[in-house]
């Protein structure tokens, strides 16, 4: 079968918005597939991560076309050290006029995001391959949810089959939650969200949550899972404890996450100290970095963006992982790509969530550690306290549930059914 994926983050494009695709890369070469990438040449990416490049099957085709960078006008505007804005929407009182009225054009104006303006390149591209190298499929991955539109044009002109992949939500998503645009804009957002959902042949979605979002009626959950090889090379690279109880964050600190409050928390419950919290593969705003010395100074660390073998190894070599979900209406279906990486290192996690999620599910059901409102703050010093207490008499903390079936090879293997017609939306 010869697929099409249209995506505009690509390796060496780094970070969570490749992740689900490069896993499932190799498990389609396996079983046969021809794959040709449609991405970006020198698109905007929030990261790089160049040792991705070099684990993708060779049998896959890669073609890059040309984009507009809003990146390096942005940098023109605000210096060389500024960066776009990536999955934060928000303002504060450190935001600039007019850094507001650009945020506020791109949420009002650039309507469905900024990455939009790849699109006549892509198309181009993607017309002249299928003139010559027709496929069984096209799949379009998003956010930037405007690559869906290329798929929905691909489909009105040529009446392919088209696959669109949702890791995020489009009108739902929670920095359009948490920063608004008008009502006319939403109501555009909607409308281009359920055209793309009801015109594709199949939406591939990553929660059950998103899934009841979206309208249409071929639709399957699937997640995106976690390297069951890297995750086993990452256990073995662990490192002997210190004297200090570690707790680590992985990832991006995103808008709507409760970041004074939760270190506040871990504050209350460490009285006399004794942890260290990390900040891995972070990239943190003055503001950020201003609560953090001031709820917690001399007891955290910032290590910045690192390749993703060694932030496997990070979260494998630490006694607790701290997971934010993001507070806002739709928190329930929030599952993110270093959720299923956090529960196969069989580290504990220390969950700061509104019950209810989906995250919470996952986690309570492989035994991977422990969720708490925002506002329990008893229940969650006495679960670090206990844990903490453990740790000092040299008891295992790790959790040894069977995770297997959340590996990214197990849901490769229900994308490959889809594709190839054994299950029917």
């Amino acid at each position: 079968m010869r697929i099409l994926l249209i995506s505009y983050y690509f390796p060496p494009c780094g970070g969570a918005a490749v992740q689900r695709w490069h896993k499932w890369l190799p498990e389609l070469m396996e079983k046969g597939f021809e794959v040709t990438v449609l991405t970006t040449e020198d698109g905007d990416y929030p990261v790089l991560d160049p040792s991705l490049t070099k684990e993708i099957p060779p049998q896959v085709k890669v073609l890059r076309s040309g984009t507009p960078s809003t990146a390096r006008l942005w940098k023109l505007l605000f210096g060389q050290q500024s960066s776009v804005p990536y999955g934060d929407l928000s303002t504060s009182r450190s935001t600039g006029f007019f850094q507001k009225v650009l945020i506020w054009a791109r949420l009002n104006l650039i309507i469905p995001d900024a990455r939009k303006f790849w699109n006549p390149s892509a198309l181009k591209a993607a017309e002249t391959l299928l003139r010559d190298h027709p496929v069984d499929a096209v799949i379009t991955t998003g956010p930037p949810h405007s690559t869906h539109l290329i798929g929905l044009e691909l489909k009105k002109r040529h009446k392919l089959r088209w696959i669109a992949d949702w890791r995020d939500p489009w009108s739902t998503v929670y920095y359009l939650k948490l920063n608004p645009p008008c009502a006319l804009s939403l109501r555009r957002h909607r409308a281009l969200e359920r055209k793309v959902a009801e015109t594709a042949d199949l939406n591939i979605v990553v929660s059950r949550h998103l899934a009841r979002q979206l309208t249409g009626k071929n639709k399957v959950v699937i997640y995106n899972g976690y390297d069951a090889r890297k995750s086993a090379l990452a256990k073995k690279d662990m490192q002997p404890a210190t004297d200090r109880f570690r707790i680590k964050y992985v990832g991006n600190v995103t808008g709507g996450q409760k970041l004074a409050e939760s270190l506040a928390l871990i504050r209350s419950a460490f009285p006399e100290g004794g942890y260290e919290l990390s900040f891995v593969g972070s990239r943190l705003s003055p503001d950020q970095l201003r609560i953090l010395a001031e709820e917690i100074p001399g007891s955290y660390i910032y290590k910045g963006f690192m390749p993703h073998e060694r932030a496997l190894a990070e979260m494998a070599d630490c006694e607790l992982l701290l997971l934010l979900i993001n507070y806002y209406e739709g928190f329930e279906g929030m599952l993110t790509t270093k959720l299923f990486e956090y529960i196969a290192s069989g580290t504990k996690i220390f969950c700061i969530s509104p019950h209810g999620g989906e995250a919470e599910e996952l986690i309570t059901k492989y035994q991977a550690g422990a969720c708490f409102n925002i506002d329990e703050k008893g229940t969650a010093s006495e679960f670090l306290s206990s844990l903490y207490a453990s740790w000092k008499n040299g008891e295992n903390l790790r959790n040894k549930a069977d995770t297997s079936d959340l590996s990214a090879q197990e849901q490769a293997g229900k994308l490959i059914s889809w594709l190839k017609g054994e299950k029917k939306g």
